[in-house]
Formats: C-alpha cells, structure tokens, sequence
C-alpha cells in the first residue's frame, strides 16, 4: 500500500533546509521544491490534516509573524511586518515607555508637554521602524516625504477646514450640541478622510521599487500617522497654547490615553487598509477581500468616531469611551492582517530560489518565496535582507512522492 507524501512528512522531525538534500512535491502547487514544514514556493503548510485548518491559506500561521494566527491583534506584528520578533519586542517595549512618560507628564499637571508627546509617540516609532526596516530602500526623502509629510499636510490643511465646522475638542469633552454636529463628526468628517488621506501615497504607485501590497500597507499606515499628527496637533492648538506649563491634570488621563494610542492607531490602520487595497488593484487584483477592506475601514472610522461622540454626549464614563475606541480599532486591525497575510500568499509565491536567512527563524535556507523552516513570506523580510539573497536553484534530483 503506497503511503500519501504528506504522511511521510509528517512523520518525519523536521530539519533546516539547508541541511536536507530531499526533493519533495508539493501536494498543493505540484512543484518540486526542497523538503520543509512549509512549501518554498506557494507556502503551504505540509503533512497537516485539514482538521487542524486549510494548509494552502494556512491562517492559523500569519505569513509575516508565523507564530501568530491570522486574526491576532498584534499590533506590531500587523503594522510594522517586517521587524523580526526580537525587534517587535525591542518597539513594545519602547511603546511602554512612552505610555510611562506621558503618564508621568499627567502626575506632573505637565499637559501641554503630554499632549504634544502622545501626539508624536506613535508616529515617531514608525519613522523608527521605516529606518530599521529600510522599507524605502534608496529613496528614504521620496519615502518620507509621500508618507509621513504628506499625510501631515493633508491633515493640516484638512482639520484647519473642519475645525471651523466643528469644535473637535468640546465634542471630545461631550459637548455636541445637535444632531447635525453629530452627523458631521460621525460621518462626514471619517469619510472625507478617508478620501485624502490615501493621496500622498498614492503618488509612489507608480515607483518600479514599490510595487508590493506590504509597500502599500506600509505607506498607507505612514501617511495615516502623519495626518493623525496634524490633527491632533490643530485640534488641540487652543489648549496646547493657552494651557498653562503646570495644571491640575484633571480628567485628561483617558483623552491622553485616546490621542497617544487609539487615534493614531485608527487612522493608520484605516489609510493602510485602503491604501493596501489601491496596491492590489494596481495588480489587476481587486475583489470581494478588497472591497471588504475598504468597507471595513469606512465603517470602523464611523463606529469610532460617531460612538466616542454618542457616548460622550450621554455622558458615559471616560473609560467606557476607551473601552468602546479599543474594540472598533481591532476590527480593522484584524482585517488589515488578513488582507496583507494573503496578499503575502499570492505575491511571495513568484520569488527565484536563493540562499539567505530567514529574519524570524534565523535559519540559513535555500527558498523561494516562503521559509521551509517556519513559512515566513520572504517579502516581508527587512530590505537589508532581501538585498543579500544570492541567487541559488536548488539541485532538484527525483522528487519523494513523484
């Protein structure tokens, strides 16, 4: 009786790749590619029963972190995907210690200076991670400038406009007065900027180096920080310039904690979605998961900013507030990691095989589009990596199973 290739794999302890001189075919792309847990060249998961999950979408194994699922809302590993874990660490770590300053600033009655340093936590750690991954390869002005600076600007010259509209910071202290402010804040404002928000981006499209959905969601999650930055900025300028240096720190906690982590979260996840969306359409892959994510990051804008509002002006608790702001964020999160983690399995499947090392296994492996170590999608490994991949075709003998 013949036993299934994927029984024999499984059964098997796994050894690196590189060590294992076994030609395999895949049983989900039909290639003959090196034996691994994973398959190098469509990057699915091998010899696993189908109880346990579908092997060729695999999420139950995120292609940027592959020790997560697919709808684990990890921040780092979902907006910055191309850290490795020790740095995801070395970022949550310094997430923390920015969170502890603004705290500290808010025991001090240092309000000013804590809203300022909330306001540029976020972002800043970004243009931190965009240097370490070197995401902008050799253009790291075009980069910035596109992303960061221009979603600045946008959201400058945007709330400057909408400020007159609406008083942003009574509605945030519960104070709309009707239902047409409510409208406004709830639905006019989020989905305007949604709309301009995407448009310094927009315009590396057509770059031949960043042609990439995780180029796209990168720079969408850029440019949605740097509005995040004007905006807050704008909106809170009467209190950032009229505040005096030492005051009573009242009930600021819960707004400090708003502006420092859940309003930028929101506008870089909801830019990263659209923008990661545009990408896919740009190559000729614009369908139910796109359109899903476009509607998912007007609808999450809407929930939050129409309910903070609602539940302010009904004069809930502060934390209910957060609490409700932390939840409506995850959704978009979690889609976000699901429209990258495919987008992942289709364009990282179309690499040439090279030896290189796996930024999260740390592996050294001969591949193609995915780590037969731990099924990381190459494409979201680090620039400096991807650079010192030496073009190598594996020496492929009678392939096991054939």
């Amino acid at each position: 009786m013949r036993v299934p290739p994927s029984i024999i794999r499984a059964a098997r302890p796994p050894r690196p790749a590189f060590q294992k001189g076994v030609i395999l075919r895949c049983d989900h792309c039909a290639n003959d590619v090196p034996d691994g847990v994973f398959c190098t060249r469509c990057g699915a998961h091998q010899g696993v029963s189908p109880e346990t999950g579908d092997p060729k979408t695999r999420e139950h194994s995120y292609a940027a972190h592959p020790g997560e699922h697919v709808i684990h809302p990890s921040v780092f590993t979902t907006l910055f995907p191309h850290l490795g874990q020790g740095k995801v660490h070395e970022f949550r770590w310094a997430l923390v210690a920015g969170l502890a300053g603004i705290l500290l600033l808010y025991l001090l009655g240092l309000i000013t200076a804590a809203i300022l340093v909330a306001a540029f936590l976020v972002p800043v750690l970004y243009l931190v991670y965009l240097y370490e991954a070197q995401v902008y390869r050799d253009e790291p002005a075009t980069v910035l400038g596109f992303t960061i600076g221009g979603g600045f600007v946008v959201g400058l010259i945007l709330t400057v406009i909408t400020v007159h509209l609406v008083n942003p910071v009574s509605t945030f202290a519960g104070l709309a007065a009707n239902l047409g402010t409510l409208f406004l804040i709830g639905f006019g404002i989020p989905i305007l900027q949604e709309v301009v928000k995407p448009l310094p981006a927009l315009l590396l499209r057509s770059r031949e180096p960043f042609t990439e959905t995780i180029d796209g969601l990168v720079f969408g999650v850029a440019a949605g920080l740097g509005f995040s930055v004007a905006e807050t900025l704008i909106r809170f300028s009467d209190v950032i310039v009229s505040t005096p240096v030492h005051t009573d720190p009242g009930s600021w906690s819960y707004p400090l904690l708003t502006l420092a982590v859940f309003q930028p979260l929101l506008q870089g996840t909801t830019t990263g979605i659209i923008v990661a969306a545009i990408w896919r359409h740009a190559r000729g892959r614009f369908e139910r998961r796109e359109w899903g994510g476009v509607l998912v990051a007007l609808l999450g804008h809407i929930a939050f900013s129409l309910g903070s509002a609602v539940l302010a002006e009904q004069s809930f608790d502060p934390l209910v507030v957060v609490i409700w702001q932390a939840v409506i964020v995850g959704g978009p999160l979690i889609y976000l990691r699901y429209l990258l983690h495919h987008s992942l399995l289709e364009e990282a499947a179309h690499m040439g095989f090279a030896e290189t090392v796996c930024p999260s296994c740390h592996m050294h492996i001969v591949a193609s589009g995915f780590c037969p170590n731990c099924g990381m999608a190459l494409v979201a490994a680090p620039v400096h990596v991807r650079r010192s991949r030496r073009r190598r075709e594996p020496a492929l003998g009678t392939a096991e199973g054939a």
